[in-house]
């Protein structure tokens, strides 16, 4: 091969080379730019106010108003109720959720994208996010904020639209509240653990409740505000049911909680 051979074999070489790491550094900005974009940029300690409006098409929208109150999460309507950590966990999974595209929303058909009226909207503070049709191609969902419509992979549209119980939490005593006392119904008899196993007691599920069995005595829990919290024993075998007169709900404990909850005399 000759001189002038190798000086282009050589130049070949390196254009090839400069054009790939060209390449690559497009790459990397773009893939960079693709992870950035994610639905919301709000920091989750910035958050102190989220408000869920179900049934969009609906003469009377149902709205529930959440708010953080110190280290924890406290619904305000349609029922004042502690929340549980776990769904608010959930909830702010939309915070990181990635869009997989996005384009104005100006001049589009709205109801193509179910997003006219919308089947269930959230604000996290001022920002709000209206939720349309799922993509049949995709299962993305349809997202409307500011001003354009964003299609978004997310798994929280079931809890947003689920039951108001879902949201409810599932340990007895409130958080940061204080277990000062426990009044048994007749046939129990506190002992020297039953205290601390009512203060960190959690059902496996948070029903609806009608409020109209009689059950089977009142378990009375004071706590260290001064307030009570009066609890219908609803069971006396199987799993453990608590209903909550004032919230309308009943708790779902397993079985095996009721020895140490209710010793027997």
């Amino acid at each position: 091969m000759g001189t002038q051979a190798r000086r282009f074999a050589l130049n070949l070489t390196l254009l090839l080379v400069v054009a790939g790491l060209g390449a690559w550094v497009w790459w990397q900005a773009h893939t960079v730019e693709a992870q950035a974009a994610t639905l919301l940029t709000l920091e989750r300690e910035a958050i102190t106010r989220i408000a869920i409006t179900r049934e969009l098409d609906s003469d009377k929208p149902s709205v529930m108003r959440l708010e953080k109150q110190g280290d924890h999460w406290q619904m305000l309507e349609p029922k004042a109720f502690a929340l549980n950590p776990t769904r608010i966990s959930q909830l702010f999974t939309l915070l990181d959720e990635a869009v997989a595209a996005s384009y104005p929303a100006a001049g589009k058909d709205l109801k193509a994208y179910g997003l006219e009226p919308g089947t269930v909207a959230v604000m996290f503070n001022d920002q709000r996010l209206i939720f349309g049709a799922e993509n049949p191609v995709s299962h993305n969902r349809y997202v409307l904020h500011d001003g354009a419509i964003k299609l978004v992979s997310e798994t929280v549209f079931g809890l947003m639209t689920g039951t108001l119980e879902d949201w409810f939490a599932n340990k007895l005593v409130p958080p940061g509240r204080s277990l000062q006392s426990v009044g048994l119904p007749q046939g129990y008899a506190s002992q020297p653990t039953t205290l601390q196993n009512w203060q960190s007691a959690d059902a496996v599920r948070v029903e609806a409740w009608d409020g109209n069995d009689a059950g089977h005595g009142t378990i009375t829990l004071k706590l260290d505000n001064g307030s009570e919290l009066a609890l219908v024993l609803l069971t006396t075998q199987g799993e453990l049911l608590l209903g909550h007169t004032a919230a309308g709900i009943r708790y779902v404990l397993p079985e095996v909680q009721r020895g140490n909850l209710l010793p027997s005399q």
